[in-house]
């Protein structure tokens, strides 16, 4: 596995997207990954070339989730002091910009965890994200992943999730893992992962779902990788990602 994330890293330091470019979601997870593994002779080079990569990427990104990964990476790789400044004010300007793109339960999801790994503030984050969660809505048309968001953050702020914890139940399958939407017949290795992390996070007993999911995630690891789980035989380290958090949730 860990030669499959180095062979994923291009020549300015920045991890592949699916068209070969480098990208900053992938950088994300390829980080995380570098430093899950224990081969620091290794990842210690491939995290400093990483961290070039980042410092060249600053005033170049728009959208709100690549902001997020860009400060959570200047975070990780300890970054320019005046870069990070720069990032954190203009991701907050992203997130009321992008409103009426991506859903306010998971945009909420995707900020507090961010400003969390990056705030020593954690009081005043739980009251934000008080006030970002009563403005929020998820029902059984809404994708596993913002479902799932929403039980995380309301376990976070200690609020009741039993609805929550409910709708995310119907994205189960047969398989052991779990699908995008309800009404899909095939789980993905994305939903899976959130869907267990969020239900570890709230206290689920995970007894009668580990076997089938673990028969699930095994099914979908090829040459070193996982594979999204949904049929796609495209390897790459967005799902390698998913597969591992899969698996963490479950061995503990």
């Amino acid at each position: 596995m860990f030669q499959f994330i180095i062979s994923n890293q291009n020549a300015d330091g920045g991890f592949q997207d699916r068209g070969g470019r480098s990208d900053l979601y992938y950088s994300l997870f390829g980080m995380l990954i570098l430093k899950a593994l224990e081969k620091p002779e290794i990842a210690d080079k491939s995290l400093q070339n990483l961290k070039k990569f980042v410092g060249t990427s600053g005033k170049s990104v728009s959208g709100f989730i690549e902001k997020c990964c860009l400060v959570l990476l200047q975070k990780e790789l300890n970054a320019g002091s005046s870069s990070r400044i720069y990032s954190f004010f203009s991701l907050m300007t992203s997130f009321w910009n992008e409103r009426a793109s991506i859903n306010l339960s998971y945009r909420s999801f995707v900020l507090f965890l961010t400003l969390d790994a990056v705030l020593p503030f954690p009081g005043l984050l739980k009251q934000g994200a008080k006030k970002m969660m009563s403005r929020s809505f998820v029902d059984q048309y809404s994708p596993c992943s913002e479902v799932a968001a929403k039980v995380f953050l309301k376990k976070m702020m200690n609020q009741d999730a039993a609805e929550e914890l409910e709708l995310l139940h119907l994205f189960c399958c047969d398989s052991g893992g779990f699908k995008a939407f309800a009404h899909l017949g095939q789980a993905d290795m994305l939903s899976t992962a959130v869907a267990l992390f969020a239900l570890k996070s709230s206290g689920s007993d995970l007894r009668l779902l580990k076997p089938a999911s673990l028969d699930f995630i095994g099914s979908n690891y090829s040459e070193g990788a996982f594979l999204s789980g949904d049929g796609d035989m495209t390897r790459d380290v967005e799902y390698t990602f998913y597969g591992l958090l899969a698996l963490g949730v479950l061995a503990e």
